[in-house]
């Protein structure tokens, strides 16, 4: 049987299975494919710095969260967590603020709220978060958890920078981001824990042994720092 915690879901057929297993109803099923292809029209350009199509990060993060076995709104909200950022082509080039309205008439005023304190709440430092038991709402916390998980499965930051090359201090290669998610383990650990995200926190314990990762992929290295727009 597959871990969703060390294997989340790539794709919108990964995902339905995987809610459809969990119990979900066929209403339930419907909105969350609602929100997937509306997620897919905005962010269809972009992918992330290891080559992997954005919208799977963002299916990632959602099965994370649906695999914790959080609220449907929790998993819809992880499913558009990007929308609200300005590297999001969205849709009309409407601005982050103009999206907000469409988000809360689709998905309910819920969501919209959880994906605006999401976009405040992401650069927020990790250590900061672990020190202070009263930071950060349960639910945004989980997004951002499982934000930060779903970016290191697979091996996915070694496929960051360029191919064949140290890449020794270059900020956004592959390097600086096992060596940034290094120092942020013991918060990460510690807030799974924190929130009792037990499956989280045994897949961070998993791919954060960066010592796993295969060699090989220095050759398979991407070139990109970070997310690209494809076609730009």
């Amino acid at each position: 049987m597959r871990d969703h915690f060390i294997h989340p879901a790539q794709t919108n057929l990964e995902l339905y299975e995987q809610a459809l297993a969990r119990g979900y109803s066929r209403d339930q099923g419907r909105r969350l494919a609602d929100a997937y292809l509306f997620a897919l029209r905005q962010v269809f350009p972009l992918a992330r710095g290891s080559g992997k199509p954005f919208i799977a990060h963002l299916v990632g993060t959602a099965s994370l969260v649906l695999e914790s076995g959080c609220p449907d709104d929790w998993v819809i909200g992880a499913l558009l967590h990007a929308l609200y950022q300005r590297r999001v082509p969205f849709q009309d080039g409407l601005a982050p603020e103009e999206r907000r309205p469409l988000v809360a008439g689709r998905f309910g005023s819920s969501v919209d709220d959880l994906v605006q304190r999401y976009t405040v709440f992401e650069t927020a430092d990790l250590h900061s978060l672990a020190a202070d038991p009263e930071a950060g709402d349960a639910d945004v916390l989980t997004l951002r958890l499982a934000d930060e998980l779903e970016d290191v499965c697979g091996h996915a930051l070694a496929l960051h920078g360029n191919a064949d090359s140290a890449d020794v201090g270059l900020r956004g290669g592959y390097p600086w981001r096992r060596d940034a998610k290094r120092a942020e383990s013991p918060a990460l650990m510690s807030l799974t824990e924190r929130l009792g995200l037990e499956g989280m926190h045994q897949g961070f314990r998993h791919w954060l042994d960066f010592d796993s990762a295969p060699e090989a992929y220095a050759s398979l290295r991407t070139g990109w720092l970070s997310s690209v727009t494809l076609g730009d």
